[in-house]
């Protein structure tokens, strides 16, 4: 009889084992339920949906909280979301779920919402609904701060990515490596991969040394620019391969401080960026000088790196001398932009000397330059050459017509600036302040490089 008992004991042990797996798997995650508010929300098409049942319950997710009148951190963080949208390609709306809430719902209707993530190109669902419902829902995910609650809409910038029925959660920085989110979403949070077989740590590739410019392209910029010189056809952002020779040292700098500011100006070319990527404004990215400074001087490094020298390569301190040397105020609303705009370095006993740029005009309207002045000039001339009886002959124009959307050069050979009595010697790297006058009666500031060439 002794071995039965031992039998039956056996397997009511087993039983209870079962039982006690069966509950705890029945269980599941602790944080269900009982935990996450199941409170309304609204989507951007306007469907009503409930935070817990509809939104997460056994689902993989990662969820963000933004506003879309933020002028700085939210777009970064939408367009790296949407970089990880391209990763996870078909796996996001099935395998994966991505919703970004609004923390500023009396402002973000579904419209306002709708047409956000239009701009975007964003394929997730993004929500609205009752600001203390939406407090609540931060506080239990973790991403509510206190001491930062000023009125403001000052909030967290981390998101949180997890998966509701195993109950791992994980707080993550949304400038995190698209690729390592992507494969924490769709691998760490739905199962373990198997371990890889690995070499001698001996053969590890020696690590470089990134350049500070390089790490804030690739941490700020990169979630909208390509530097390759092949822009993406759904690019959120124009490719910057050579920009620091399309566009004028000055314009870039007030560019990278201040594009809120430049378009409330409406500076042309800040405009016509902004209506060429869907109305989509570049991020305020708090840039300070020397930060400026470092991403341009890493773009006209890989510039180089990728396409050579300029054919006439300005000084090395080029760029440096156009934030030492008095920049115009950021957000100023130019009538042309300005780029590749230099003067030669004459004799000291030199009467004349000739100046350089490219005019270009963003607008709807033709504009016309009447005249140019500059202090350390007695007068300047705009000039072109032209055929007169077989020969080429230098000619004033007192009226030079900027076309809409065109162009003009002034360049060695051709249309030129011709600078009358200098009042003082100019050497390789000072900078020159011209005014630009127009017929509309506007004028426009430009600081002009003094180049050997």
């Amino acid at each position: 009889m002794k071995p039965v008992r031992r039998i039956h004991g056996a397997v009511a042990l087993l039983a209870l084992l079962f039982v006690a797996l069966g509950w705890g798997i029945a269980r599941g995650s602790p944080w269900g339920a009982n935990y996450f508010p199941n409170v309304p929300l609204t989507t951007h098409d306007g469907k009503t949906v409930r935070f817990f049942d509809d939104l997460i319950k056994d689902k993989v997710v990662a969820i963000n909280f933004i506003y879309t009148r933020c002028p700085d951190t939210c777009p970064l963080e939408t367009a790296q979301l949407v970089r990880v949208q391209k990763i996870m390609g078909e796996r996001l709306g099935k395998d994966v779920f991505f919703y970004s809430i609004s923390i500023d719902p009396e402002h973000d209707t579904p419209q306002v919402l709708s047409e956000y993530r239009d701009r975007f190109n964003a394929r997730w669902t993004f929500l609205t609904g009752k600001k203390s419902d939406i407090v609540l829902l931060r506080k239990k995910l973790g991403l509510y701060i206190e001491e930062i609650q000023d009125g403001s809409n000052n909030h967290n910038v981390n998101m949180m990515i997890g998966n509701q029925s195993t109950g791992r959660w994980m707080k993550r920085s949304p400038f995190e490596n698209p690729y390592v989110l992507a494969d924490q979403l769709g691998n760490w949070l739905s199962g373990w991969k198997a371990a890889r077989k690995g070499g001698d740590y001996a053969d590890a590739p020696k690590l470089r040394n990134i350049p500070r410019g390089e790490q804030i392209f690739r941490t700020r910029c990169v979630t909208c620019h390509s530097l390759t010189g092949e822009e993406a056809q759904d690019a959120l952002g124009p490719d910057l391969l050579a920009v620091t020779r399309r566009r004028e040292p000055r314009w870039l700098f007030d560019w990278l401080k201040a594009p809120d500011q430049m378009l409330k100006k409406k500076d042309p070319i800040a405009m016509a960026l902004y209506d060429k990527y869907n109305r989509l404004a570049m991020p305020n990215m708090r840039l300070n000088q020397e930060e400026a400074v470092a991403l341009l001087d890493y773009i006209e490094d890989e510039t180089r790196r990728l396409i050579g020298a300029p054919p006439e390569d300005p000084p090395a301190n080029a760029v440096e001398a156009v934030f030492t040397v008095g920049a115009g105020e950021a957000g100023v609303a130019d009538v042309v932009a300005i780029m590749n705009a230099w003067v030669r370095k004459t004799h000291a006993a030199a009467k004349v000397n000739a100046g350089y740029m490219t005019l270009v005009n963003t607008g709807s309207e033709d504009v016309t330059l009447v005249r140019v002045e500059s202090d350390l000039f007695e007068s300047i001339e705009v000039h072109e050459m032209v055929r007169v009886d077989g020969l080429m002959e230098m000619r004033e124009v007192r009226n030079m017509r900027i076309p809409a959307q065109g162009q003009i050069r002034f360049a060695p050979g051709g249309r030129h600036l011709m600078l009358m009595g200098p009042k003082t010697p100019l050497s390789t790297g000072e900078r020159v302040a011209m005014t630009l006058v127009f017929k509309s009666g506007k004028q426009q500031t430009v600081s002009v490089n003094v180049a050997a060439r």
